[in-house]
């Protein structure tokens, strides 16, 4: 048969699939496209004899151009059409039922024929066709790529960043996306709506690291991504604010996920960081962390930029008396009020005190041992400055306490734990002893308003004292 190339223009890849395997059959060269968009950005690197569009493409009726319209505007020639139609009633010579295979045979033939007359046949060019998302899903875009066997690299280029898919035969081998590699970063790829795909085709070099057939890695892809965006319109605020892993809470850690999910958010970090560093989908650790919360497993810091007053104006000139009041003789720089608590909720607590504003961070960083260490310092104005100190109730270390409580304002103990230690300790350099518990009851670390109140209660309390 003259003709050897075909396009196949449809909205639906798996019809698109189905036809062009029984195309094939018949010793035709077939390509496809999901819309008229990617038609013509394939027909712009390689030449077609035959276009067939399904009849929503061909003869769009909700005012877009049709296929053979659009390829018009990119082609100084346009390849002949057939349009399928789902019956035989409408048949003619320019329509063929989708199902009547012999039929669109014989005029591929026909129409391959009058083309070989006047021209020379066109054949495939072997630069990059680029593809802009928008109008062709990288989903389709890997379907039409394993249907047709094609070996290359699909580059994918987001706001978010690169990627590359390397596909064998139609079979993709590997895949990397910004910091993701494999399955992870084909999900993550498949579910941005805008960029561009650039596919060159040529044997890539790969270490196969995917080993599933496209389709059903596509499909996967679909379900995790789908389920990924479900699931942050439920995760409401959590992606907003600096997660961290909690003490206590409705019970342990259950599933290998979820201990995945508390171990890293020992240290704090954004849900973005969380997605991106741990293995598993983006749709599991939505889940887990979604879980954890409500279980208080894992807490919110709030907003980064967010930032609450340690009081109000018409206050700010009696917590300032407060503080130089509180800076003991003998001692160089800030007033120091000293937070004691378990490491966990030190952790906590520092990113809590940072949302304060004219709150500094310290210029060392956290120590890995649980020995006591600054956590922020608190510019009140007028050269007038409080520093706030972790101690964390560790009595394994509690001989090195009195030497961060000597010149101390107050300690303010937010854990009954290391009791005896901490009493003797601060009875050695004669610093009181505030006991949150009793002030406030349960202390949320995690709340920069009640943290505010708690210093403010601490000065009032050791200028009272």
């Amino acid at each position: 048969m003259p003709a050897s190339r075909i396009l196949l223009v449809d909205h639906d890849v798996d019809a698109l699939a189905e036809l062009a395997g029984v195309l094939r059959e018949r010793g035709l060269k077939v390509s496809l496209a999901n819309g008229a968009q990617m038609a013509c950005e394939r027909a712009r690197t390689g030449g077609y004899d035959v276009v067939i569009a399904a009849r929503e493409v061909a003869e769009p009726t909700d005012g877009t151009l049709g296929v053979i319209d659009a390829l018009s505007v990119e082609l100084p020639e346009v390849p002949p059409l057939l349009v399928l139609v789902e019956s035989s009633d409408g048949a003619s010579d320019s329509r063929v039922a989708r199902a009547d295979v012999d039929r669109i045979v014989a005029r591929i033939g026909d129409l391959a024929k009058a083309a070989s007359t006047s021209e020379p046949p066109r054949r495939p060019s072997l630069a990059p066709s680029s593809h802009a998302l928008e109008h062709a899903p990288l989903a389709d875009l890997l379907v039409v790529l394993a249907t047709e066997q094609r070996s290359g690299t699909l580059t994918v280029s987001t706001a978010k960043g690169s990627g590359e898919i390397r596909l064998v035969e139609g079979s993709v081998a590997d895949a990397v996306y910004v910091r993701l590699e494999g399955r992870k970063a084909i999900a993550r790829m498949i579910a941005e709506r805008e960029g561009t795909a650039t596919f060159a085709p040529g044997a890539p070099a790969i270490m196969r690291r995917i080993d599933v057939p496209t389709r059903e890695l596509v499909e996967e892809a679909r379900a995790l991504a789908t389920k990924a965006e479900e699931l942050r319109e439920r995760a409401g605020s959590l992606p907003n604010g600096t997660l961290i892993a909690a003490d206590g809470g409705s019970g342990e850690a259950a599933s290998a996920i979820d201990q995945h999910v508390v171990a890293r958010l020992r240290v704090p970090a954004m849900l973005d960081e969380l997605l991106d560093e741990l293995p598993h989908s983006d749709a599991d650790i939505l889940d887990a962390a979604i879980r954890l919360h409500a279980k208080g497993r894992i807490k919110q810091l709030g907003h980064a930029s967010s930032r609450v007053q340690l009081c109000g104006a018409d206050q700010l000139h009696l917590v300032r008396a407060s503080a130089a009041r509180a800076r003991s003789a003998g001692f160089a720089g800030a007033a120091r009020l000293v937070i004691a608590a378990t490491a966990a909720r030190l952790a906590v607590l520092g990113h809590t005190v940072l949302s304060l504003a004219d709150a500094m961070p310290p210029a060392d960083p956290t120590p890995p041992l649980p020995v006591p260490h600054s956590l922020s310092t608190i510019r009140l104005g007028d050269g007038v400055e409080l520093e706030i100190v972790a101690l964390p109730l560790v009595p394994a270390y509690a001989p090195l306490w009195p030497m961060a409580l000597a010149g101390a304002a107050v300690v303010v103990r937010l854990d009954e734990g290391a009791a005896q230690p901490l009493e003797e300790a601060c009875g050695s350099v004669a610093v009181g002893i505030l006991d949150a518990r009793a002030v406030f009851g349960v202390v949320d670390e995690s709340s920069p308003v009640q943290i505010a109140s708690l210093i403010r209660t601490a000065l009032d309390a050791d200028a009272g004292g």
